[in-house]
C-alpha cells in the first residue's frame, strides 16, 4: 500500500510540473527515481501485449490467462494505472490554478514562465558534450525556426481538431527530452489556454479532449523511438537544435507580454524581476536535486 501512495504521488507531482511550462514531468520522474521504469513500461506497449491483455475476453483457458500476466507484468500496468491516475488528478486541479493566474495575473504569470523556461535551457546545454562550430550551427537552426514560429503562429488562434490532435502529440514527446515541458510546448503553439480551458470543463468539450488524448496517447508511443533514433545519430545535434528552438520560441510568450497593456512602472517592473528570479532560481534547485 505505501508502494501505491509513494507512486501516485510521485505522478501528482509530476502532473503539477506538466501543468506549468518551463518544468518537464519527465524530470520529475527522473528525480523521483521512476524515469527508467516509466520508459521501459511505454515501450513496451505493442500489438503482442495488447492482445495478450485481451485475450481473456474472448478465451478464458489457461493459455490466454497465462498470456495475459505476461502482458500485464511487461507493461508494468498496475504502476502505471496508480501513476497516470496521480498526473491526471494534478492536472485538473492545476489547470483550475493557472487558468485563475493567467486571467488575473497574466504578465506575472508569463514572467514566471519565462524564467522557467531559460533556466531549462542549462539543462539541456549541460547534456551536450561536443560544443564544435558544427553543433552549434545546428542551435542557430534550432533559433530561426523558434523565431520563425513566433512570426507565424498569431497571437489569438481557434484551433481545429487536426492542430489539436498534433499539440497532443508533441506535447506528450516532451516527457521524453530533457529541459522541456509538454506545457510549453502547448504554449508555443498557442494552446495553452485553451486546453487549461478544455481540461476544466471536459464534459462540456469531450471530443476537443478525446482528440488530445488521442495525439498524446501515439505520440507516446512512437516519439520514444524517434528520438532513441535521433539520439543515436547524433546527440549533440539533436540537442542544439531543441535548445535553440526553445530559446528562439521565447519570443513568442514575449510578444504576448508586449502586448498585454501592461504598465512598467517601478513597482511592476520590480516585481516582474522578482517573480522572473524564482522561476529561474527554481529550476536550478531542482536541477540540482537531479544531480
Amino acid at each position: 500500500m505505501k508502494e501505491k501512495i509513494s507512486i501516485f504521488l510521485k505522478g501528482f507531482l509530476m502532473g503539477i510540473c506538466d501543468v506549468i511550462p518551463g518544468v518537464s514531468g519527465g524530470t520529475i520522474a527522473f528525480i523521483t527515481g521512476i524515469y527508467s521504469r516509466l520508459i521501459n513500461a511505454i515501450k513496451s506497449v505493442s500489438f503482442s501485449t495488447i492482445s495478450g491483455l485481451i485475450k481473456p475476453i474472448f478465451k478464458r483457458d489457461e493459455k490466454s490467462r497465462s498470456s495475459f500476466k505476461e502482458s500485464f507484468k511487461k507493461l508494468d500496468l498496475l504502476f502505471l494505472t496508480i501513476l497516470f491516475i496521480g498526473i491526471a488528478s494534478a492536472i485538473f486541479i492545476g489547470s483550475g490554478v493557472m487558468e485563475f493566474l493567467l486571467e488575473n495575473y497574466f504578465t506575472y504569470t508569463i514572467v514566471l514562465f519565462i524564467g522557467l523556461i531559460l533556466a531549462s535551457s542549462r539543462i539541456i546545454y549541460q547534456n551536450i558534450h561536443n560544443h564544435n562550430i558544427k553543433n552549434i550551427s545546428f542551435g542557430f537552426i534550432g533559433f530561426f525556426i523558434g523565431i520563425l514560429l513566433s512570426i507565424v503562429i498569431p497571437l489569438d488562434i481557434n484551433p481545429n481538431l487536426p492542430y489539436i490532435f498534433l499539440g497532443g502529440f508533441l506535447a506528450i514527446s516532451a516527457m521524453f527530452l530533457p529541459g522541456i515541458s509538454g506545457a510549453f510546448i502547448l504554449l508555443i503553439m498557442g494552446l495553452y489556454k485553451f486546453m487549461l480551458k478544455i481540461i476544466h470543463d471536459i464534459s462540456n468539450n469531450l471530443t476537443y479532449f478525446l482528440v488530445f488524448i488521442l495525439g498524446a496517447i501515439i505520440g507516446a508511443l512512437s516519439i520514444s523511438r524517434l528520438i532513441s533514433f535521433l539520439f543515436r545519430k547524433d546527440k549533440c545535434k539533436t540537442l542544439y537544435v531543441l535548445l535553440g528552438l526553445i530559446i528562439g520560441s521565447l519570443s513568442i510568450p514575449l510578444k504576448k507580454v508586449y502586448y498585454s497593456g501592461f504598465s512598467w512602472n517601478f513597482l511592476n517592473t520590480a516585481a516582474v524581476l522578482i517573480i522572473f528570479s524564482i522561476g529561474f532560481f527554481t529550476v536550478n534547485i531542482i536541477e540540482k536535486k537531479t544531480r
